[in-house]
């Protein structure tokens, strides 16, 4: 299992949650390892199964050699990837623009290399290790990547945060359009939305949010991978809550 992202956050309580059920190796990325102490300190918990490996996905060149060094780590075999990694805000210089007139290109420009390109490099990348329709026993893999309700492009009623839609939405466009392809492989593709939980890229925005819909992070990461392992073939393409509901494209 590969879990991107995954020094803080969400990222982070998902590598928590597969270590005690997942019983292949567990390998968890982020941009510099050496900052996430919380990572380290699990790979001492189980230095045989788990790696932790620095990637930025925002460097196509960083995200092939994670994927060369994992493909070292797993002979050659990946059965679940997540991605984690996102970018909503870097407060408070860089917030969800309000309106048109607060639209920043570089800023949009930076959104769209995190949030859609990153995915797209963590597809291309890792996708060839989880080819599984030619070989005799093996169940189908997923690649997941978690996204946001505000991507979806049929339920948006409030407008707003256009780098942030905007480049979710490219993301689940990336989504769907992948899991065409790699249906054919033996993949199950698809997009997931973990509620409003209590993360760094959340609490500039928590003020509104009703006690019983802020989630604590093992509760989503609990949630998110009780959806992923519910999975099957016929979910390939799919938007989903983390209660399993489906999100309009």
């Amino acid at each position: 299992a590969v879990a991107v992202g995954a020094g803080r956050g969400i990222g982070l309580a998902i590598v928590q949650g597969l270590l005690p059920k997942f019983k292949g190796k567990i390998v968890a990325t982020c941009r510099d390892p050496s900052a996430s102490g919380a990572l380290n300190a699990l790979w001492q918990f189980a230095p045989d199964r788990f790696s932790v490996l620095p990637m930025d996905v925002t460097s196509e060149s960083s995200v092939a050699a994670a994927a060369a060094a994992t493909r070292e780590v797993g002979g050659g075999r990946v059965d679940l990837v997540i991605n984690c990694a996102g970018l909503l805000h870097e407060a408070p210089a860089r917030m969800p623009e309000r309106n048109l007139g607060q639209v920043d290109v570089e800023w949009a420009r930076k959104s769209f290399e995190v949030n859609a390109l990153g995915p797209l490099m963590v597809v291309k990348h890792f996708s060839p290790m989880m080819v599984t329709d030619r070989k005799e026993g093996r169940v189908f893999s997923v690649l997941a990547t978690i996204s946001a309700r505000v991507g979806s492009i049929g339920d948006n009623r409030l407008g707003g945060w256009h780098s942030y839609r905007i480049s979710k939405a490219a993301q689940n466009q990336m989504t769907k359009t992948s899991s065409v392809e790699l249906r054919r492989r033996g993949t199950a593709v698809i997009a997931l939305h973990p509620g409003t939980v209590n993360t760094e890229l959340s609490e500039p925005f928590q003020k509104g949010v009703k006690p019983e819909k802020l989630f604590d992070v093992d509760y989503s990461a609990k949630m998110l991978l009780g959806v992923i392992n519910s999975v099957t073939m016929e979910d390939t393409g799919k938007f989903f809550a983390y209660d399993r509901q489906e999100v309009p494209w």
